[in-house]
């Protein structure tokens, strides 16, 4: 092909033809190879490799393996493009320019195989060195050997700067002259091997000429590309103060008051700039801490690194079109109409462009200072408050913040809820493990949410799961010593980690949630099958309610029958191994004899240490021993067992003096001191009347306790045990239970209830000694007139009929002793009632004014005649904020016994002094 044909085509006069693109494909190669040279001889190596196409298109590739089209291409321009590109344009790299060629020889009918292996044959010439085509190796050796002028011409003919396939049909164009105006090359003696010198050094004097002729406006707006990365300049200066950027006065007068007010206001964002970037710097102490800290840190750094490559690319801009008004007086036609084609960046323009990065910057900076010297939860909460502002930008802004903080708070998360570990060197995590927790109180006490580090984007419901399920781990491995993992951990973990994003969405529906589902219902019936099962966590259950809350009524009864002589032994006396013996029996006579003996061994019976004037009754009390997991599991609940067994055995003790002791006495005494009815009648009947009432109360009070708190509340908790998915559910339902009956109970009560009934119960006692030594009283005077009455009839056998006066007085003494000391007998049993009247109103006092409707309604029962009510004036009002007070009796006079009906000649002992 002749050089004309080619300067033709190149010239676009023809229509384009295959063979005109692949000759120009293989003039961008050559330049590829060879760089800039004289156009003879770049002519003369296309002309030869197009030669070699066209006469054996065939067999190019001969002895070469061969490559796919698309492959070869590809090859080629990562080979092009890895060249260097002496003009800096992206559109002029060799890659590119052979690219938009490839592509209009797709355009035409060409042969694919033919195509394929033009392609083969011009990938083995760039990644061939051997290859001959394309490189001047005769020319090389020619220049080496003669040394001579040739070589010094061709190194003249180089052109600079020109990777674009036209040149060498421009050469032809252009008759082969050279610009004066071309840059001058040197030759280096030193080369072994024809090729470019070094570069003369530049005329700077020309250069200073010409850069006069740049638009002054271009340095205002490079000193405020400057600012935008918060750089001082020549117009602007940083205050030291608030380190916002000023005009610097002594260059003022050269700016006009249009451009100076833009600049100041474009100068702005570098200061936000500088706020960010003292942020994203842990040196300077203002950064936040820990894991998530440096997630925050790190995104901040990514921010900062994008917006200086936005400014970069401003300044390379600015530069591009400062250097296009430098070489506008030199530069060919081409190059001038591409010049021409920048646009000039003016402040305006930067106006434009700076209110994006400007937001961005701003809000960046809102949210650093938010999180500083701020960690873990709390650090993401601080954050999570920035999500709902109205603004996508910003929600953009901050779900992105948050998914890269997040994602050492789900790595975090998923290492605890599979493997039951805490990797936290920071304290930034949730969940907390106290190391001095022994694995006894390792359920309830070793692990627990620290509230201060809870996000706000995790509920209190979901971070008990994630508390329950590493928990679970934990006691599975270091309680049970067992290693079975979560099944499917791996695809668990992977699913956690991989979509850290979803832990902050406002629908639990996401990935990660349900993975954190299935984590937890997998682990908790893991641990429920494990306690329910092997270990009968129920059936333990069902044994401490029946004894410690004296649920098995003939239990209790036949207990206290045999024990009967012991609870009234000073406590001194007591010893265990008697109560275990005694203990045993009991259960034997009962229908505990058919209750499973392997739970029957973990009940036992105990003494307390006595204290002074303590008995049996005061010391002795049931206990359930519990080992291993159960012991884990229930041993925090042993103390609130044991507070509610004392109240509840107290009541038996009540019941059984009420009925063993008074009542039993006073139906046995009543006949055999039917002589003395007419003294002794009137007490008797006041005796009788309190101790029914005494007893109605204790009755009311057992029947209050063991069915309608205890029992009732059972029930509901079988209810739940049965419906329980996890172990945690029966826990917890097993405290509430627990909670519910010490309210009913009147155990640790913040009102005085539990302090009225104590006064109830010290009263019954004080009761049982005053029947005591008032039929003691009774006995000995009724057994006096006895002897008195034999001695009578004695002395008439004898004939004496009658006794000595000494004996009738002495007789007579003693009978108005036996009247003073009923008398006061009478006002002991007066002041006793009193107190108990005292302590009953008050006690029912509390129950109307409690919240709880069903002590209101244990209350009413209690007074279902109104009788405390007649007698109590606060009890008949109505209960509002103004009436709901202490009753009176709380401040009577103790020596005033005028109230009580017990009192015996009330009339006598109340009437004023004449």
């Amino acid at each position: 092909m002749s050089n004309e044909n080619v300067g033709s085509k190149a010239q676009g006069q023809d229509p384009p033809t295959p063979v005109h693109y692949i000759t120009k494909l293989l003039s961008n190669i050559c330049l590829s190879i060879n760089g800039p040279q004289r156009a003879e001889d770049h002519d003369r190596l296309v002309n030869n490799a197009l030669k070699s196409i066209m006469e054996n298109p065939n067999s190019l590739n001969e002895g070469r393996p061969t490559m796919c089209e698309d492959d070869c291409v590809i090859k080629i321009l990562n080979i092009l493009n890895a060249k260097a590109n002496p003009n800096g344009k992206k559109e002029q790299m060799p890659g590119n320019v052979f690219l938009k060629t490839y592509t209009k020889l797709l355009k035409l009918d060409t042969d694919e195989k033919q195509r394929e292996a033009l392609m083969n044959f011009l990938l083995d010439i760039l990644d061939n060195e051997q290859s001959t085509f394309l490189r001047p190796t005769t020319l090389m050796a020619n220049g080496k050997d003669g040394g001579g002028d040739g070589h010094k011409d061709i190194l003249k003919e180089v052109l600079s700067e020109r990777l674009s396939p036209s040149y060498p049909y421009r050469k032809q164009q252009n008759g082969g002259s050279e610009s004066s105006e071309r840059v001058a090359y040197s030759y280096d003696p030193g080369q072994s091997i024809a090729g470019l010198g070094q570069v003369q050094m530049p005329n700077y004097t020309d250069q200073l000429l010409n850069q006069q002729d740049v638009d002054e406006t271009l340095d205002i707006v490079t000193n405020v590309l400057f600012s935008f990365t918060g750089i001082q300049g020549k117009f602007l200066r940083k205050d030291v103060v608030t380190g916002r950027f000023k005009l610097d006065t002594a260059n003022t007068n050269l700016l006009t008051t249009g451009d100076a007010g833009l600049m100041l206001r474009l100068s702005e964002l570098g200061y936000y700039h500088d706020r960010v970037a003292e942020f994203a710097d842990p040196s300077k102490g203002y950064s936040a801490l820990g894991c998530m800290g440096q997630a925050l840190t790190c995104f901040l750094r990514k921010e900062l690194g994008a917006y200086h490559g936005e400014v970069a690319l401003l300044h390379d801009q600015v530069n591009d079109f400062k250097k296009a008004q430098l070489k506008r007086g030199f530069a060919d036609r081409e190059q001038e109409w591409l010049d021409s084609q920048r646009e000039q960046v003016t402040l305006f323009k930067l106006l434009v462009w700076y209110t994006k990065p400007l937001h961005r910057m701003q809000w960046l900076t809102k949210i650093a200072h938010s999180c500083m010297m701020k960690k873990g939860g709390e650090l993401t909460s601080v954050v999570w408050d920035f999500l709902d502002n109205g603004h996508p930008a910003v929600d953009k802004l901050v779900i992105d913040l948050l998914t890269a903080m997040c994602r050492p708070l789900t790595r975090m998360i998923s290492q605890w809820m599979l493997d039951g570990d805490i990797t936290d060197l920071h304290n930034e995590f949730f969940v907390e493990s106290l190391t001095d927790i022994g694995p006894d109180r390792l359920w309830h006490d070793k692990f627990r949410v620290r509230t201060a580090m809870q996000p706000k984007f995790i509920g209190q419901e979901l971070a008990d799961k994630i508390l329950r399920t590493g928990k679970s781990i934990n006691f599975l491995r270091e309680v049970c010593e067992m290693n079975e993992l979560v099944k499917g951990q791996g695809e668990l973990k992977n699913i956690m980690e991989s979509n850290a994003g979803d832990i902050f969405s406002y629908t639990q529906d996401t990935k990660w949630h349900a993975a954190i589902e299935i984590c937890y219902q997998n682990t908790a019936k893991h641990v429920l099958d494990y306690m329910v099962g092997p270990h009968k966590l129920l059936e333990h259950l069902q044994c401490m309610r029946r004894y410690l809350l004296l649920g098995q009524g003939d239990f209790v009864s036949i207990f206290i029958e045999h024990m009967k002589d012991e609870l009234e032994k000073p406590g001194t006396e007591i010893f265990a191994h008697d109560l275990s013996a005694m203990l045993d029996t009991a259960l034997r006579c009962t229908n505990a004899q058919y209750d499973d003996p392997e739970i029957l061994n973990h009940l036992d019976v105990v003494a307390q240490p006595p204290f002074l004037g303590d008995t049996g009754w005061d010391i002795v009390s049931l206990q359930y021993v519990v080992q291993g997991p159960l012991a884990t599991m229930l041993e925090p609940t042993m103390s609130t067992y044991k507070a509610l067994f004392k109240p509840l055995w107290r009541m038996k003790h009540m019941e059984f003096v009420l009925s063993t002791k008074i009542w039993k006495e006073q139906m046995t005494n009543g006949k055999k001191l039917r002589k003395m009815n007419a003294e002794i009648g009137k007490a008797s009947y006041k005796l009788h009347l309190f101790t029914s009432e005494i007893m109605h109360f204790i009755h009311q009070m057992q029947y209050y306790v063991l069915f309608e708190v205890i029992e009732c509340n059972w029930v509901e908790l079988q209810k739940q045990m049965q419906q329980a998915t996890g172990l945690d559910e029966i826990l917890d339902a097993h405290e509430k239970f627990l909670e519910t009956i010490t309210v009913g109970c009147f155990i640790n009560s913040v009102t005085d209830k539990e302090r009225h009934l104590e006064t109830v119960f010290e009263n019954i006692i004080a009761l049982e000694i005053w029947q005591a030594s008032f039929y003691k009283d009774c006995f000995k005077e009724q057994n006096a007139r006895d002897d008195l009455e034999k001695k009578i009839a004695a002395s008439e056998e004898e004939g004496r009929f009658g006794v000595t006066t000494e004996e009738k007085m002495e007789r007579d003494q003693e009978r108005k002793m036996f009247e003073q000391k009923l008398i006061i007998a009478c006002r002991g049993l007066s002041d006793i009632s009193c107190a108990y009247e005292k302590a009953v109103s008050g006690f029912m006092m509390c129950l109307n004014s409690s919240e709880d409707p069903q002590l209101q309604l244990f209350g009413t029962r209690l007074d279902f005649n109104e009788f405390y009510k007649k007698r109590d004036t606060n009890l008949s009002k109505p209960l509002t904020f103004e009436h709901m007070r202490m009753s009176n009796v709380y401040n009577s006079n103790k020596n005033n016994s005028t109230g009580s009906r017990f009192v015996i000649n009330s009339q006598a002992s109340s009437s004023p002094a004449m």
